[in-house]
């Protein structure tokens, strides 16, 4: 930012006229002339800026054009002839000059204080939100009065804030509504990412049209979750891979570590105990810590680790199954023992002809013999005719 007193060369004008220009704009949306203005000194005016006229408290005249305007009663018509032999005195300075970028500017926010968030996972959750935002000064005469004039604020530090401000309570409220509208979660955010960013920038006009501003972008939502629930969610990923629960897996945990701790067998051994009458594995898990702390000893489970409910395999091509599959995810072989409706695939008792769910016929009859024969039958075994 400069200022060139006194004319270029050095000599003052008949009226001891100043000249003044913004330089090193930078990112700075306004920027304010340090001293008042008299009468006949001149201002700079470039492309890319305005240059507005300020006086008692009145954003009075702007200069939208590039050019020098020395500033007399031919650019601004408030000022009288009391006014011009006041100022030639040096009694009275009647004025100020505010600078204002014209050309898109781009900001970054965030929430200053964590935003709370009721989840139905985790509970009460604090959340920070952080983004990035895209603004353009539209109306300089309103963004000067409306800042200046109403808002008292005169860097561009200060209206930075104040976006920033708008835009987290905006944001706020967004949340709550899509809480309350879609029940979302907080490991649901990422999916409603574009859509907060619309909604967030439909709901923000409205608020900064009335001082001047256009704000054309919202971008780079970013949700930071607190450390903790982070790795709770990391947590509930890593035990739904293993097919365990949370209980489950602490049990492992703690049996893998008791076979790891020379010297604590007793100990480990007495919380085997509670952690079997919790899970209904008596005092079988005791023996089990007793076993996993001698080396030499038959492992109890076999092949099969801790927490982790045996296996089975399928009869049909053999995989190797949870205990608790009804069905082979290689073969789609049925495991359950249970014989399902051929139609809607729903429990029927042995020997039923029609299902009580849907009422499909549940036999086949041979083409060739008339023989009843049950659902699946590939060879009639009357007549040896193939099915299908």
């Amino acid at each position: 930012m400069g200022i060139i007193d006194k004319m270029k060369g050095g000599k003052p004008s008949v009226v001891g006229g100043s000249t003044y220009q913004w330089e090193d704009k930078g990112e700075d949306v306004i920027w304010k002339i340090p001293k008042n203005i008299v009468w006949n000194d001149n201002i700079v005016v470039k492309e890319d800026e305005y240059a507005i006229f300020f006086r008692d408290g009145k954003a009075l005249t702007v200069f939208d054009r590039p050019g020098r305007y020395a500033l007399t009663t031919q650019n601004i018509m408030t000022w009288k002839l009391a006014d011009k032999f006041q100022d030639l005195t040096g009694i009275r300075q009647i004025g100020e000059i505010y600078y204002l970028q014209r050309r898109e500017m781009r900001g970054k926010f965030g929430t200053k204080e964590p935003i709370a968030f009721r989840d139905s996972d985790f509970g009460m959750v604090r959340i920070r939100v952080f983004g990035q935002y895209s603004y353009k000064v539209k109306d300089p005469l309103l963004f000067i009065t409306q800042f200046i004039g109403t808002e008292s604020k005169e860097t561009t530090g200060q209206i930075v804030d104040w976006f920033r401000d708008q835009i987290v309570m905006s944001l706020n409220d967004i949340l709550g509504e899509l809480k309350r509208d879609k029940n979302m979660a907080i490991i649901d955010v990422p999916a409603y990412l574009e859509e907060m960013e619309q909604i967030l920038l439909a709901r923000i006009k409205d608020d900064t049209e009335r001082y001047g501003v256009e704000i054309s972008k919202i971008t780079g939502l970013n949700f930071n979750l607190p450390e903790k629930v982070q790795e709770a969610i990391d947590k509930r990923g890593e035990l739904q891979a293993l097919g365990v629960n949370y209980m489950q897996y602490q049990a492992g945990q703690a049996m893998v570590k008791a076979a790891e701790n020379e010297g604590a067998g007793g100990n480990m051994a007495g919380m085997g105990v509670g952690l079997g009458a919790g899970l209904g594995m008596g005092y079988g898990m005791t023996g089990a810590v007793g076993a996993g702390m001698d080396p030499n000893a038959q492992n109890p489970w076999g092949s099969q680790q801790p927490g982790v409910a045996a296996g089975k395999k399928c009869p049909k091509c053999g995989t190797d199954v949870p205990a608790t599959a009804k069905f082979c995810n290689i073969c789609g072989e049925n495991l359950s023992g249970e014989k399902l409706c051929i139609k809607c695939g729903q429990p029927v008792a042995q020997g039923t002809k029609f299902c009580s769910n849907c009422g499909s016929k549940q036999t086949m009859e041979c083409p060739s013999c008339k023989q009843e024969l049950s659902s699946g039958a590939k060879f009639c075994p009357n007549c040896g005719f193939k099915m299908g």
